[in-house]
């Protein structure tokens, strides 16, 4: 191992897990931006009564699924000062830890959800807008159904590679910020697969939205 180089990916260098000051202080801007205000539609989608109950519904949920994000973030703060200065020493062990995996999953979790979310929504309205006699508007059952089907297919997107070890390796532990980017060459064709398909339906549900 050359002990000269970072052995993650870009991100990190030698000394950090972030490699230069505009990550590490954006990561916390952007934490903390997230969450709280996340937070704050959720108190005040809580407080204000509407009459679209349903859509306030999907809001909130997005606004959870976004705070998940937020978490990631805080994560990926911490351990990079955790780590500070001598973050090489630790590269190896991080990625391959429960720690990585969980985090990575999280923000894999964040994503999913809140592109099927949008989509979700985006659809909604279209029918909406384009039939507005007509019974596509979804009731609060109906809607609640939708939510919780997204969230369950986000949760099981999240870790069907938890589940196949021997096709995705160590899915969320190939780089430092333990998102699952399966780039490389090197990588499991299993998680190169899965990594790209994912991705690309997300950009290309999120261009459609």
């Amino acid at each position: 191992m050359d002990l000269t180089q970072p052995n993650t990916d870009g991100i990190s260098s030698f000394e950090n897990l972030l490699a230069n000051i505009i990550l590490r202080v954006f990561v916390w801007v952007i934490a903390c931006i997230t969450c709280f205000g996340n937070l704050f539609v959720i108190c005040m989608r809580s407080f204000i009564v509407t009459e679209n109950s349903q859509h306030t519904m999907a809001i909130k949920s997005l606004c959870c699924a976004d705070c998940l994000m937020g978490i990631y973030l805080f994560f990926i703060g911490a351990f990079d000062l955790k780590f500070s200065g001598e973050y090489n020493k630790h590269a190896q062990v991080w990625m391959a830890s429960i720690q990585c995996q969980l985090v990575g999953s999280l923000a894999m979790l964040s994503s999913e959800v809140s592109v099927l979310l949008l989509t979700y929504m985006t659809l909604e309205k279209y029918l909406c807008i384009v039939f507005p006699f007509s019974h596509y508007g979804a009731g609060k059952k109906r809607t609640l159904s939708m939510l919780v089907v997204i969230w369950l297919l986000g949760f099981s997107l999240t870790l069907v590679p938890f589940w196949c070890k021997e096709t995705f390796g160590d899915y969320y532990g190939r780089n430092g910020v333990c998102f699952p980017l399966q780039s490389d060459e090197t990588e499991r064709p299993g998680a190169r697969g899965y990594s790209t398909g994912i991705f690309l339906g997300k950009e290309s549900s999120g261009h459609g939205a």
